[in-house]
């Protein structure tokens, strides 16, 4: 479908591809396959009297967008190889064992100070140990049994503390 485009449409269609499959871990061929299977399927529309390359571009962007989301959240959808069989082994995203020994001990230090910084307020205690938990929004809502102005307090009230105590970023 691409070669019958334009040499300019078909120049920037590429260029968006490769621009977002930078940032969203496809790869930009994957990620053209897919704008154009949902246009041809009819899940996605190009208005008319608009910039082709640029419609398809915003589609790109959204798939982009879906994707890492879906990532973030865990739930990325798992696409089998055509064959079937030989398909390369899938990299597993989840840090190894190693990593998450070296974090611990990278970030031991950071941890404690911070840990010293809200000893005494079990509020932003919680809210720590569920970001490191790596709770997110309704968990942390629930976690400190407040709504989304009370989190969005509690936030708040950490950062203000962070900042008062390390007015340069942390340091250490």
């Amino acid at each position: 479908m691409i070669g019958q485009l334009s040499s300019g449409d078909a120049t920037a269609i590429m260029r968006a591809a490769k621009w977002f499959a930078g940032r969203c871990g496809m790869h930009e061929d994957d990620l053209r396959q897919e704008t154009f299977a949902r246009l041809l399927a009819g899940k996605r529309h190009v208005r008319r009297n608009f910039d082709f390359a640029r419609e398809v571009g915003g589609i790109i962007q959204s798939i982009a967008w879906e994707e890492i989301k879906l990532v973030k959240a865990g739930r990325r959808e798992v696409r089998p190889t055509p064959d079937g069989i030989s398909a390369p082994a899938l990299v597993d995203p989840s840090p190894s064992p190693e990593a998450l020994a070296a974090s611990s001990r990278d970030d031991a230090a950071m941890l404690s100070e911070i840990g010293r910084l809200i000893d005494g307020d079990e509020q932003l205690q919680l809210l720590v140990e569920g970001i490191c938990d790596k709770m997110r929004g309704e968990e942390l809502q629930k976690l400190l049994d407040v709504d989304v102005k009370g989190l969005d307090t509690v936030r708040k009230r950490l950062r203000r503390r962070l900042q008062g105590a390390f007015p340069k970023g942390l340091g250490l």
